[in-house]
């Protein structure tokens, strides 16, 4: 969030008083470094991860310093700030990961932190502040906190004080982080429009990049970022880890890579059915459907974020694992396994329960900007591949994204009935 400031002056005529409109304030959303993801639910009950952690993006076209900045935290009605120190820069399209307080309860370490503070954020209403320097705010409890021209972004998120726009982004709990629109590069200065609240999915450094829309250029579908080659893990070389994603409308017509068995499907992402949408292109009212690029064709997968017995909610969970079965290869893979306690320690209790319209709209917020996906499904025919949620056996299901990255996102389904 940067300022610019308009003074707007009154005309005035010769030989009468001059008088003019007081200097109005407008904000812009910035044009590199903003708050993309928080949490304040790290070791509380029911939490997803052992930290509260705040992820900074660049949204810009060139690399950011950081060093010397602040990531800065105040209660929600408070006006007594903390800050955790910043250094390194972050470049086009990174993500960065702050490290923040420990709770007291057992759940998932956090990615390699790039920065680590003390402050213990609250798991559902509270201040948080990108600041270019390392002075401590003072605002809050009665003083707004905008216009600061040092404050770089400001996210007020639950029954917050202070917050960008005409309100705060939505209460978080310990099963929800906010997360900003598209990845992080959406900022229209509003955090009551910017963010959602989802599964944590903490991302750092080494994940893969996100280069926000520039306008220029064609997305590749099926291409390598690098130009060419084997798809790069964003370690250099001009790549950006998982590339930029292409999208086309859905399709009724379907490819023949699988085969009616349990493996890997290693593709890219191209377009999204969600359910109550439309009924060609495999269209239902229970699944979310993936149409995959592989080889040229487009194979279709059905994951379920509904469940027609019993207790229609579906629990959900995200996992940061090594890509299971070796390095991602376009094609199907029958034969691979997957055991959700057994390869990745996910256990039933650590998933959060979540409506269709809930679960809908975290997996597509995940998957915004995938580009290379791997599938571990059961093929139904060679078009397509079904069951993406626990089967056991070493056949559970799951989406992986960033997978030629060296930090795949693994998204976990299981129902209300089963314990594992």
């Amino acid at each position: 969030m940067q300022f610019a400031l308009l003074a707007a002056l009154a005309s005035c005529e010769y030989g009468t008083s001059e008088s003019f409109d007081p200097p109005q304030v407008l904000a812009t959303g910035s044009p590199d470094i903003v708050i993309s993801q928080l949490y304040g639910g790290g070791g509380n009950s029911g939490g997803q991860f052992t930290h509260d952690f705040v992820e900074l993006f660049n949204r810009s076209a060139s690399s950011v310093s950081v060093t010397g900045w602040t990531v800065q935290y105040a209660s929600s009605t408070g006006n007594s700030w903390a800050a955790a120190p910043l250094s390194g820069t972050i470049p086009p399209g990174g993500y960065y990961l702050v490290q923040l307080a420990a709770g007291t309860g057992t759940a998932a370490a956090l990615p390699a932190p790039d920065a680590t503070g003390s402050m213990n954020m609250s798991g559902s209403t509270g201040k948080v502040a990108l600041v270019s320097n390392q002075t401590l705010l003072r605002c809050g409890s009665g003083t707004a906190c905008l216009p600061n021209a040092a404050i770089h972004d400001l996210v007020g998120y639950g029954g917050a004080d202070s917050f960008e726009g005409s309100g705060a982004a939505p209460t978080q709990a310990n099963t929800t982080a906010g997360f900003r629109a598209a990845g992080g590069c959406t900022d229209t200065n509003s955090n009551a429009a910017d963010f959602t609240t989802v599964a944590p999915a903490p991302r750092n450094s080494t994940s893969a990049r996100n280069p926000c829309s520039t306008g220029g250029g064609t997305p590749d579908a099926g291409v390598p970022d690098a130009g060419g080659g084997t798809p790069d893990a964003g370690g250099g070389g001009g790549g950006t880890g998982d590339g930029t994603p292409t999208r086309q409308p859905c399709t009724g017509a379907f490819g023949s890579a699988m085969t009616a068995a349990f493996g890997r499907l290693d593709g890219f992402l191209v377009a999204v059915v969600n359910p109550n949408t439309t009924t060609s292109c495999r269209g239902d009212d229970n699944h979310l459907h993936l149409q995959v690029k592989v080889n040229g064709g487009i194979e279709d997968i059905a994951v379920n974020v509904a469940s027609t017995t019993g207790n229609p909610n579906v629990d959900f969970r995200t996992v940061s694992a090594a890509l299971r079965g070796g390095a991602w290869t376009e094609g199907w893979h029958p034969g691979q396994t997957l055991d959700y306690p057994g390869n990745l320690g996910a256990s039933s209790t650590s998933f959060t329960e979540e409506t269709l319209t809930q679960l809908t709209a975290s997996i597509d917020n995940l998957i915004a900007n995938a580009n290379h996906v791997s599938i571990f499904a059961t093929g139904f025919d060679p078009t397509g591949g079904h069951l993406i949620h626990r089967q056991g056996g070493g056949h559970d299901g799951a989406i992986v994204i960033n997978p030629t990255t060296s930090s795949p996102t693994y998204l976990l389904f299981h129902f209300t009935n089963q314990s594992f």
